[in-house]
This record gives C-alpha cells, structure tokens and sequence, in this order.
C-alpha cells in the first residue's frame, strides 16, 4: 500500500514511464508480432522483417509480456491505494481488469505499423491497377493480387535489406492517405 505522497507521484510516475516505453516498444521493435498474427488470419500480402525469427522473436515477445505484467503490477497498485481495497478478490478483479485493457492497449498499439503495411500495400494495389488499365492489359484477378503482393514484398523487403523499413512504411503510408485524399477531393468534386 501506498502511504506517502512521494510514493504515489513515484508510482505515477512509474506507471506513465512504463506507457511511454511500451509505446516506443511496440512501435519500433515489437511491431512484427502484429504482422505474424495478420498473417496467420490470411493476409497473404503481409512483409515479415527479416530478423523475425529464433531467438530474436523470443526475446521480443519475452520482453512485451514482461512489459505488460509490469504495466498491470503498477495499475493494480494504484487501484488498490485509491479504492482502499486489497482483499483477495479484489486483487484478481483488478488483474484481471487492468489486464484485459493492458491487453487490449497492447494490441492497438502494434497495430499501427500494420496499418502502415496495409496502406502501402493497398497503394500499390491501386497504382498497378491503374498502370495497368492505362497500358490497356487485362489480368486475371488473382494474377493480379499475385503480382500486387509480390511487388509489395520486394519493396518492403530491399527497404528492410537497406535498414529503413520502418521509413519506408512511413513514407508509402503517408503516400496512401494523401492519394486517397485527392481521389475523395475528385469524387465529391465530380458529384
């Protein structure tokens, strides 16, 4: 239990430091664990970082878990100082809740490169569809997610070879959203 002050801003401050690295975590070293479970759910299109693999992928997940568990210990913490109960039930049902957002947070957080992915994924998509229709060739469907994807991977894949993968997620990203800006400007304007 808390029973100063001191303490209390300590914990705080504990707890807001521990958010801010799990952040940073996820954000630049963690981030292919969302990519592994996208691929498993069937997104083919999905890059996984070369050095996603053995003890590296170990170590990473080892490390986000202990992070978590240090963010619910700190939460609970508090829960039990500000409402003043700290028996046994209490405790699981403050674990348990302050787990499940930890969780849930977690998740969010990693899924931000993905989206960056998924982005740069869907603008290439929407680039050779229209290379494509320009240059009057007809492609099968799947021929065509086949090429999008592979297209994709080669791209994320030399940036990752370079070491600016993450840069280069950004830029295409950032290349998404402002080309899907000026395709939704042209439609209203055109309606």
């Amino acid at each position: 239990m808390i029973s100063n002050p001191n303490q209390l801003y300590t914990a705080f401050g504990v707890l807001a430091g521990l958010l801010l690295l799990d952040w940073l975590w996820c954000h630049y070293v963690a981030y292919p664990i969302s990519f592994e479970r996208k691929l498993k759910k069937g997104k083919p299109w999905i890059y996984i970082p070369i050095r996603w693999k053995g003890a590296y992928k170990v170590q990473i997940k080892l490390v986000t878990r202990v992070l978590m568990l240090a963010i619910v210990a700190v939460g609970v913490l508090l829960l039990t100082h500000y409402t003043g109960k700290s028996e046994g039930p209490w405790l699981l049902l403050y674990t348990l809740g302050t787990g499940f957002l930890v969780l849930r947070l977690n998740a969010f957080l990693l899924d931000g490169r993905y989206h960056q992915q998924e982005d740069s994924y869907y603008f290439l998509h929407d680039e050779l569809r229209a290379k494509l229709e320009s240059e009057g060739k007809d492609m099968a469907e799947s021929a065509f997610k086949s090429l999008a994807a592979y297209q994709h991977q080669n791209l994320l894949r030399k940036a990752d070879e370079g070491g600016i993968l993450i840069k280069t997620l950004g830029t295409q990203a950032k290349l998404s959203r402002k080309y899907r800006k000026e395709v939704r400007t042209r439609e209203t304007v055109e309606t």
